[in-house]
Parts: structure tokens; sequence; C-alpha cells
């Protein structure tokens, strides 16, 4: 666009906001963005409002009250099963721009208001009239700002005008060509006569909303510099044309209803019943979907750049708000290291949350989620708000608190419940972690700075490392878990984790980096990152979480390393351990029934980072009481004494059938200690992983 165009664009919206502004006051209070959105509210409501009360006056002189004596509870049942589909409601939500969503709700109530038209007349009109202003006065109850409440009258007025005007226009034709009240069967002639008149209505319809989108075309392109406006024009197309898809199976239902009477109407309704049942749960799911897939997609992008970042913090908000604001579904979004140090205020003209709710959120161990109607903690004279979800920001090394992210959801067609709310926790937390970890990596340059010593550098950079690997692990009832990394230099290629999938299983992976040194310490930090969170995402599939990490690691990393990994799910009421083995070395499972009978638990595919699209299959055992498992990098059975003599894999199961009985620390050291004693003076050439697993025999029955 032009700079001519853009000046003369910029100039015919101030001229219809100054209109707008005729009518909501307070408009130009609002920052350019919203005051322009707002002005288009304003506009919409006053352009399509004298087509709804013509269309309201109209109803009213063409109503026959006898029809609604005479067909009372027909029309009873008719409102009713048009609050069964409107509670059935499902919808679509696009992605406009990178840092702004639009929703469009709907249902298949349309069908039930046409086919009591059909059948009743223009009367049956005051069903959904009567509903939309309840939805109305319901709505506007819970408005909280004058920019909610202009949103609610424009798209009362417009579907008012759609829904009386636009119909009853349509209605004229259809008399005019032939069609009657009821509809004279399913014969063609009738069923033509009803599909014209659909067909008429739903391109009055377009015309009618034509001045918003219209307006929203031309907003775009002037906010955003962009002539790309297909994603607004599709929204547009989608909210109007996809309830009309299913309008034309009115004339079915009445049709059927005077043709074979109220049997098979109402068998054909319960079938609709089901179908927008169904339509409902598959939006939510695609919605969920979409939304954890482009939450992923952010937390990767902002992660690689990360990692490309001199960790400078004077960068950081401008990669928090190239990435973070399209993270969240139409968020608003506070993240801050200290109640005046802001990382993030999104939008723009938003001020951040109140200073007093910092001391409450970092009080917090984790992320916590706050409903449209329940009280937030740190306020003290209760205010309206939207569904909220707040996270703490914990330093990786010392686990303290040293921040907060606060995010604000609009309301969209989806409902924000506890469900769909915790569904955005995982995402918040990586997020908080790849902050905490950028600011500590931030402290670690500037130290290097200072000092200019690559040692210290190095050093901090062991200590940032393995604070990614967790100090604490979930309780598991009736297990021991043991775990110990010793890193050859500063940085170590090994490491492992300990995952709390859901209150019954716990994800256990040990895996090594085919390298040394910072470039294996940087792939080693991806990985883990990479393999946790399909791990969260995948909690039952430890194939689909290797396909997955694989897949995003040899796209994003471009490193030419590869990664040995082993992860399992153990289920530990059950004591089975459902596992890959990506070209690890085999864990070996020693059974108390049987010292002597080892089993091991060999690859099932070649390691991470070498192919594309490579697949692992699933094993699972069963680790009986008092059965260890141990698994291992091959730092130990590589472990070599001043005679080059390896250590092998061995003396690994010798020491452990030797320590049998013993707690899982107890074999732990004792395998640690024979391989440093073996070593004696040699150095260390790898990092040494070793994790014992043991069932307690307290739970045999």
């Amino acid at each position: 666009m032009n700079t001519t165009t853009e000046n003369s664009l910029k100039e015919k919206y101030n001229r219809l906001s100054k209109i707008a502004t005729r009518f909501w006051p307070d408009l130009d209070s609002l920052s350019d963005q919203r005051r322009l959105v707002g002005a288009g509210d304003v506009l919409t409501f006053l352009y399509t409002l004298p087509l709804a009360v013509i269309g309201i006056l109209w109803l009213f002189l063409v109503t026959d009250v006898q029809i609604i004596r005479a067909n009372f509870l027909f029309l009873l049942l008719n409102f009713g099963l048009l609050l069964i589909f409107t509670r059935l409601s499902f919808f679509t939500i696009f992605e406009i721009r990178s840092d702004r969503y639009g929703s469009s709700e709907d249902s298949l109530a349309a069908i039930v208001q046409w086919s009591a038209v059909f059948l009743l007349g223009p009367t049956a009109l005051w069903l959904s009239v009567i509903y939309d202003f309840i939805d109305f006065g319901r709505n506007w109850r819970n408005s909280s700002t004058a920019a909610q409440r202009w949103s609610h009258l424009r798209s009362l007025s417009s579907t008012q005008a759609i829904n009386t005007f636009s119909v009853l226009v349509a209605l004229v034709l259809y008399t005019s060509i032939g069609g009657v009240f009821p509809i004279s069967g399913l014969s063609a002639p009738s069923v033509s006569r009803a599909f014209v008149a659909l067909i008429f209505q739903f391109i009055l319809a377009i015309l009618i909303v034509s001045g918003y989108l219209a307006y929203h075309i031309g907003l775009q392109r002037m906010l955003v510099k962009s002539q790309e406006i297909r994603p607004l024009v599709r929204f547009f197309l989608v909210s109007i044309g996809l309830p009309f898809l299913a309008n034309p199976f009115s004339i079915l239902l009445a049709g059927l209803l005077v043709d074979n009477g109220f049997i098979i109407y109402a068998f054909l309704l319960s079938g609709l019943i089901l179908v927008a049942y169904l339509a409902r749960r598959l939006s939510l799911a695609a919605e969920i979907s979409r939304q954890q897939s482009k939450q992923l997609e952010k937390l990767e992008q902002l992660g690689r750049d990360l990692l490309e970042l001199i960790p400078d913090l004077d960068s950081l908000p401008d990669l928090l708000e190239k990435h973070v604001p399209g993270m969240f579904p139409s968020g608003r979004i506070s993240i801050w290291i200290s109640p005046d140090d802001n990382l993030l205020s999104f939008p723009e003209d938003w001020g951040g949350i109140e200073k007093n709710a910092w001391d409450w959120i970092i009080d917090q161990p984790r992320p916590r989620s706050f409903l449209v109607d329940e009280d937030l903690p740190w306020q003290v004279e209760q205010k309206d708000h939207f569904a909220t979800i707040t996270a703490p920001i914990f330093r990786t090394d010392s686990g303290r608190s040293i921040g907060g992210i606060v995010i604000e959801l609009r309301a969209l067609a989806q409902t924000w419940d506890k469900r769909s709310l915790r569904n955005l926790f995982p995402a918040t937390q990586s997020l908080a972690a790849q902050i905490a970890s950028t600011l500590q990596q931030a402290e670690a340059y500037e130290q290097s700075l200072n000092y200019q010593q690559i040692s210290q550098e190095l050093k901090l950079a062991g200590q940032i490392q393995s604070s990614f690997l967790p100090n604490k692990f979930p309780p598991i009832s009736g297990w021991q878990l043991a775990v110990t990394l010793l890193p050859a230099r500063e940085t170590s290629g090994d490491f492992f984790d300990v995952i709390q999938l859901d209150e019954d299983r716990i994800g256990i992976l040990v895996a090594d980096v085919a390298d040394k040194g910072v470039g294996s310490a940087l792939y080693m930090a991806l990985s883990r990152t990479l393999i946790r969170t399909y791990a969260e995402e995948y909690d039952a599939a430890p194939e689909v979480v290797f396909f997955a990490a694989n897949n995003r690691l040899l796209k994003d990393a471009r490193a030419n390393l590869f990664i040995t990994t082993f992860y399992g799910i153990l289920d530990p009421a059950k004591g089975t351990l459902t596992y890959c083995n990506a070209g690890h070395n085999p864990p070996y499972l020693i059974r108390s029934s049987d010292h002597e009978a080892v089993e091991s638990l060999s690859r099932t595919g070649i390691a991470m980072g070498i192919e594309s699209n490579s697949t692992w299959s699933t094993e699972t055992v069963v680790i009986n009481p008092g059965d260890v498992l141990l698994l291992y990098t091959d730092g130990i059975p590589d472990a070599r004494d001043r005679d080059g003599d390896y250590f092998n894999d061995e003396a690994i199961i010798d020491i452990a059938r030797d320590n049998a009985g013993k707690l899982a620390f107890e074999i732990q050291s004792s395998i640690i200690g024979e391989v440093q004693v073996f070593m004696g003076n040699s150095p260390q050439d790898d990092d040494i992983t070793l994790m014992v697993l043991v069932r307690d025999n307290a739970n045999s029955e």
C-alpha cells in the first residue's frame, strides 16, 4: 500500500470514527486500533438498525394471533428445540492475523426456525426474535465495558435484520412463486420453491453484513499494512455460509411432518439433536488441537530464536512481543520479572495487572485459573474480568519465583471452563521455563563479559544445564528411584527426566547426545524440551513422542548430532513399563525371583536425529515386587582403567546382583563407587548417568 493510498484510507476511517463518536463519546479515549474497531460496531449498528426495526414492525403486521392460539403447544415445543440446539452450538475460530482471532458460533437452531416458518408462516419468526432478545439481555447484564455493550448491540441489530427483514422478503418471494403455509409436502415443486426462498434469504444476509465486512477489510489493510485479506473474508463467509448449509434440512423436516406425521418428524429431530451434539464435541476437540498446535509452534519458534540470541535482556521483550501474542487465543498478556519491570504488556494500551497481584502470583507453586464468575484473590474490591490464567516464573537453579505471567482470555465462541483453561497450562509453563532460562543465560553472559574467562562461562552453563534436570521426583508409592549424573566436563550431553503424566503414570527418560562440549549441551537442552513437551501431549504413546520429537529435531536443529534415548511410561499400580528404546544401551531388569534371570530391554528403533519419519515400536514389561531396573548411559560400560580395559556391562549386572534386596540409592552408590575405583586416576572420558528403579517387596500380595 503506497503512502498516498494509506493516508487517504486513514482519513476516511477517521471521518467514520468521528460519526461514531457522536453516539459513543468515550470512543476517542481508546487506542487507535480499539477506537476503529469500536467505530465499526457503532456504524454497523446504525445501518442495520433501520432494517431490524422494519423487520420487527413488518412481523407485527403479518402476525396471525389465531395461528399462535391454535398451535401454541407446537410453538412451545419448537421454542424448546430452539433452546436445545442453541445449547448444542458449534463454533469456528479463525486466526485473522498473528495476534488477532475471530470466532463464530452457530447451531442447527435455524433448521427448527425455518421448519416452523414453512409450517405456520411468518408468525413463527417470533420464536427466534424472542430468543435473540432474551440472549441479548443476558449478555448485556454480564457486560462490563462500553465496547462489549456496543458489540452486543451490533450483533442484535444485525441478527434481527437478517432473521426478520431478510426472511420476510424471502417469504414474499416464496408466496409469489406459489409457496404455501403449511408447505405442501415433499413434492418437487414445493421443495424447489422453499429452496429458492432459502437461497434468496442467504443472498440478502450477505448483503446486510457486506458493509461490516468491507469496513474490516479496509481496517485490516490499514492496521497491518497488508493486502492479505483472505483470512478475514474466509472467516466472514464461513460464519454466514456454514449455518446455511444445514437450512435445507428444514424443508425435509417440515415436509415429513406434513406427509408422514409427528412420529417421523420426531425421529428426524432426534437425529438432528445427535448431529448437533457431535458437531459441538468436534468443534471443541478441533479448537483444543488448534490451540495446542499453535502453542507448540510458537514455543518452538521462540526457543530457536532464544538459542540464537545473545542473552541480552534488552532483546528479550522484542522476541516475546513477536511470538507470545499469537500463542494464546485473543488474550491480553502481561509478563514481568518485578512489579515495575514488564517484559511484555499486550496490547500496548493495556496497563497490565494490578501491582498488588505480584505478591500473590509469585507465591503460587503452580499455574492457576479463574473463570469470569470467580473472584481474583489479589483484588480487594472485586471487578468484572475475563477468564484468567496466572503462572509464576521460577529460576531453574534455585526454584525461586522471580516473576509471573497473566493471561486474560477474550470471550470467543469457545466456552472457557476449568478444563479448557487447564489445557493452556502446559504451554504457559513451557513459556515461563523458557523465560527463566533466558534470564539465567543473560546473567551468564553478563558474567562472562565481566570476567572474560571461558572456564567460568562453561561452569555457569553447566549449572544452568543441571538445573534443567529434575531435583525432585514425584512420589511413587511402593517404588524407589535413585538417579545420578556425573558429567565428564563442565557441561553434559547426558540427561534424564521423571515426568508426572497424570495421577496414575510416570514417564521415565534417560538419554545421551553423541558428542561432548557446549554444542552437545545445547542439543541436550533442546532435545529435553521437545521430548518433555511431546510426552505431556501424547501421554500414552512413547512411540508418538519419539516420532514427533525426532522430526522437530531434524527440521529445526540442523546440528548433525544424534541422541540415543530410552523413554518408558510406568504404571506403578500395575507394575507395567511401556517403553521405546531409540538406539540406547539396553536397560537391565533383574528379577527378584531369580537373580540370574536378567532381561535386556533391547532397542526398538534407531537413535533420534538421524533420519526423518523414523518409527519406533513399543514393548511392555512387568516389573514384579523386588525387581530392579538399571538404566544407564555408555559412560559406565565404556569407563577405562589405566591399562585401557573397559568396565563393561557384565560388571554392572554383577554389582546389582550382589546388592539385591537393598535400597535403590544403595545399589546406585555401589555401582558408581565400583566404577570410580575401577578408573582410579584415569580421566573420565564420557558422561555417566545411572538410574535405579526398584519395586518394593511390600507391594506383593
